[in-house]
């Protein structure tokens, strides 16, 4: 069945909620906007299904991957949070595997952890790379390579992720909804 054929079937039904609801306002002599109040909703739930049916899934594309990671780049080298913030789904899954052990951290865990380590570096310099995407519908998969450099205690640290990434179209912008990555500190 087409969209088209989804709507039009949509408002025959609620033309045939409201007429139902005059049936039961006289059968049950109970004012009309009691009875349209209810049966109002179900109308409502109906145009807004077939709306949903009608509206288009942003579909993704590589260069809104590609942006995604400049607009990383740039928000991890000023350390702003809030930019990096808008970067992630508030639904993200981020898994995290090193030495054999694997953290699960939620946005929040994961915008704290880096809160933390900038907190306890000098001269942090961050760089991302993107390869291999494959686009499938309003989702893109990507590898992901992140190069993390600083120094601490007068040491100079350097922490290369590679990451299995999953990016899909927020808005206008690609953010982060689940990454699986393995960590490594020279």
């Amino acid at each position: 069945m087409s969209i088209k054929n989804d709507k039009k079937t949509y408002l025959k039904t609620g033309m045939k909620i409201g007429a139902f609801a005059t049936a039961i306002a006289a059968v049950t002599k109970l004012p009309m906007n009691e009875v349209s109040r209810s049966m109002g909703l179900g109308l409502m739930a109906a145009l807004g299904a077939a709306t949903l049916i009608s509206a288009p899934a942003h579909a993704i594309s590589e260069s809104s991957v590609q942006a995604y990671a400049a607009a990383m780049n740039q928000a991890a080298n000023s350390q702003n949070i809030g930019q990096i913030s808008r970067l992630i789904s508030d639904e993200v899954i981020i898994s995290l595997t090193r030495n054999g052990k694997t953290a699960n951290l939620d946005k929040n865990g994961y915008l704290q952890l880096l809160q933390k380590s900038w907190a306890k570096s000098n001269n942090y310099r961050y760089n991302i790379g993107i390869s291999d995407v494959v686009i499938t519908g309003n989702q893109a998969r990507a590898q992901v390579v992140t190069t993390e450099t600083w120094t601490e205690n007068g040491k100079p640290v350097k922490l290369i992720t590679t990451s299995r990434a999953t990016l899909s179209e927020s808005g206008s912008n690609a953010v982060l909804i689940r990454s699986v990555s393995q960590i490594t500190i020279n």
